[in-house]
Formats: C-alpha cells, sequence, structure tokens
C-alpha cells in the first residue's frame, strides 16, 4: 500500500473496519470514497441521513459527542453495575422481573457476558461504529478533517487503552451488537461471532495483520 495516510490515521480508521466494509470500503483503498464500490449519494441519504440522521454539521456534531461521551454503553454498563450486586438466583429474578422484553433480553446479554468483557466494556462498539460515522461526515463536508483526525485518533488511544487485543476489542465490539440488536438468538449469536471472525482471520482485514500496539501520533499535519 502507498498510503497517503499515518499509521496512525489507518490504525484509527481501521477500528471501525466492520462498518466500513459493509459499506464498500476498503482498507487496502485507505477507505477513499473515489475508490472500489461506493456510491457517495448513498453514504450521504442511507448510511448518515436515514441509519444517523445526520445531515449537516450540528447532526454530525451531536451524534459524534453522543458516541464518544454516552453511546449504548452508558445503559450497557448501568445494567452491569446494578447485576453486580446480585447472587445468580437473585439475577435470575430480575431478568423474570422486567415488565418489557428488551430489557429483559439486554440484561440477559449483560449476564452471559460480564466475565469476559475488561471493564471497558461494550465502549468497541460505540468508538467502532464513531470512526466511521467521523470520517465519513467529514468526507461528505459535514465536519472538518482537522477535527476528523482529532477526534479518531483520540478514540484510538482509548480503545489500545481499553482493550488488550484485536481479539478482545471484536468480542467487545459484537457484544455490543447484541446488546444494541436485542437479540440472543444462537443463530444470530452465531452470526455475529463469525462477522468478527472474517475480521480476525480474512487477510484482506486489518485486524488480522495490523498490530494492536501501533503507536499513535497526534502531531498529523
Amino acid at each position: 500500500m502507498n498510503s497517503l495516510l499515518s499509521s496512525s490515521q489507518l490504525w484509527a480508521l481501521a477500528a471501525g473496519d466492520v462498518l466500513f466494509h459493509s459499506n464498500g470500503f476498503s482498507y487496502a483503498d485507505e477507505y477513499a470514497l473515489s475508490k472500489g464500490e461506493v456510491d457517495i449519494d448513498i453514504i450521504r441519504e442511507e448510511f448518515l441521513h436515514e441509519s444517523w440522521s445526520i445531515v449537516d454539521e450540528e447532526s454530525a456534531y451531536s451524534t459524534l459527542n453522543w458516541l464518544v461521551e454516552v453511546g449504548h454503553r452508558s445503559e450497557f454498563n448501568r445494567v452491569r453495575n446494578l447485576m453486580s450486586l446480585m447472587t445468580p438466583q437473585r439475577q435470575e429474578q430480575f431478568i423474570e422481573s422486567q415488565q418489557e422484553e428488551f430489557r429483559a433480553i439486554n440484561a440477559k446479554v449483560v449476564q452471559r457476558y460480564d466475565k469476559v468483557l475488561p471493564e471497558a466494556g461494550i465502549l468497541a462498539w460505540d468508538l467502532g461504529r464513531a470512526a466511521a460515522v467521523c470520517y465519513l461526515s467529514a468526507e461528505i463536508g459535514y465536519i472538518s478533517k482537522e477535527y476528523a483526525w482529532s477526534y479518531l485518533l483520540d478514540n484510538a488511544v482509548q480503545l489500545q487503552q481499553s482493550y488488550s487485543s484485536w481479539q478482545e476489542y471484536g468480542l467487545a465490539y459484537i457484544i455490543g451488537r447484541q446488546f444494541w440488536d436485542k437479540d440472543l438468538d444462537d443463530s444470530s449469536t452465531m452470526l455475529h461471532h463469525r462477522l468478527i471472525q472474517r475480521q480476525l482471520t480474512v487477510p484482506e482485514c486489518p485486524w488480522s495483520f495490523l498490530p494492536w500496539n501501533t503507536k499513535l501520533n497526534h502531531d498529523l499535519a
């Protein structure tokens, strides 16, 4: 790859590779809008507008701030902290007491994965998506490139400090996805795991070859 981006920038973008890949972007092309099978109108209308309600600078900043400051991890952590004080039997009673099915499912997600997650929980889910949303918001022109790279590199540093490997990061990402999707069906769970397994093993995916502990440099031109 004849890179126009630094290794720090490429690492920061690779954190969002799941979303980038699903929308036609490639790490080999440095996720450029001008390459591959990417339609800029689809990115603007279907990805940013329909999926994220981003239509201008204000909505872009609002969404990006929510992802980095709150995200789905806020509710996950609330339930996780609450259930950490309960015995297994009390946890089951708590789950059964939930009047809304989605709350019961989310509590089950927390119960199932609590012990395999680091303290950061599902931060990967929020910041992984934030990487794609931020970069594409800048590419469309809703936010400045300078702000975008500062945001992306801050996120990258936080992710490196919160997880020990792409594998741990990927696991947290799919657990976050299940929490968001409110779906613990076995077939869906297997689909999520296969998705991350692809990220970790397919040679074209950066998680399979990019060192997790790549040195991240904020001093970019």
